[in-house]
């Protein structure tokens, strides 16, 4: 049993020892730049030829995305503003009922993780459309199957999404979002009558 323990405590100490050594090897904090007038000299004629801009930033050079990661970015916003206009028009129809409203909150959290991505890579932020068609469901049940149907396309489109971006930053909200779309929102409405 001593061996055991030991060994899950090494293996923790390990873990955190390399977690504490990339929190110190990333850079933290802005990086400003600032030229006053018409900046140092090295430039055309040894003007400078500088503006008197600023600069800031994460201290962190971002990557570019693909077309194909702006498109995925955006198709990921819009399938979060689908799925959360449709458990708002449930509670527009039945009340605050479980699971819809505490879904209905968590899908807005993950518009509003995909939206801070799209920001961070200067991203055009999608409006959200709307539903596309009036809903009207005769019973609680229907409109937890639609629910259900909803959380598998919105897990299936993290999917394909996943292909067509190499960020791994992005990565990660599109696997924690479809994360929570399988194990906890589609149970959930799996669940509901």
């Amino acid at each position: 049993m001593k061996k055991k323990s030991t060994k899950a405590i090494t293996g923790v100490s390990v873990l955190v020892v390399l977690i504490l050594g990339l929190l110190l090897a990333t850079p933290f904090g802005t990086v400003s730049a600032y030229t006053e007038g018409k900046g140092g000299p090295g430039g055309r004629n040894s003007s400078g030829g500088g503006t008197g801009t600023s600069v800031t930033g994460t201290g962190v050079a971002l990557t570019p995305l693909t077309d194909a990661e702006k498109d995925a970015l955006s198709q990921a916003i819009l399938e979060e503003y689908g799925a959360l206009n449709l458990y708002n028009s449930v509670i527009a129809e039945f009340g605050n009922i479980t699971p819809f409203y505490r879904i209905a909150r968590s899908e807005q959290q993950h518009v509003n993780a995909l939206i801070k991505q799209a920001t961070k890579y200067g991203v055009t932020i999608p409006e959200n459309p709307g539903l596309t068609e009036d809903v009207a469901y005769y019973s609680i049940s229907e409109a937890c199957a639609a629910g259900t149907a909803a959380e598998t396309a919105d897990a299936a489109l993290y999917d394909e999404l996943k292909t067509v971006t190499t960020h791994s930053d992005i990565l990660l909200v599109y696997t924690t979002l479809q994360n929570a779309s399988l194990n906890s929102h589609l149970p959930a409405f799996q669940a509901c009558k």
